[in-house]
């Protein structure tokens, strides 16, 4: 005779994110898939200044020797946080180039907000 399989999913604690093992995050992101009813709809809904702030995922290439060098200045430099210095390098020469100033066309605008999930509200 078979013993019934266990149902483990419904028992099972869902991990714990220790914020000091989060090295260099300013914050730890909430899973909450719901608003409490308490709050009001004014505060939940970011202005599109907020939402331009909100940091997304990007990933690039970094030759060996400069993610090193990253790693070592995170490791002797006191508050340094390699994702906020890359956004300051980043934004910096973004700011030099007269094309990344310019909006896209409308429909290039458009394309990409429906493809890109990072632009998404």
């Amino acid at each position: 005779m078979s013993t019934p399989k266990r149902d483990f999913t419904a028992k099972t604690a869902r991990p714990f994110l220790d914020p000091s093992a989060l090295y260099g995050m300013d914050e730890v992101p909430t899973q909450s898939s719901s608003t409490p009813d308490s709050v009001p709809a004014t505060l939940v809904t970011k202005s599109a200044e907020e939402a331009g702030q909100e940091w997304v995922q990007f990933s690039t290439y970094l030759h060996r020797n400069t993610y090193l060098r990253l790693k070592q200045a995170e490791y002797w430099e006191p508050g340094f946080v390699a994702r906020q210095q890359i956004e300051q390098v980043v934004s910096a020469l973004l700011d030099s180039l007269e094309g990344a100033n310019r909006p896209l066309p409308e429909d290039q605008l458009q394309k990409l907000l429906q493809k890109n999930k990072k632009l998404k509200p």
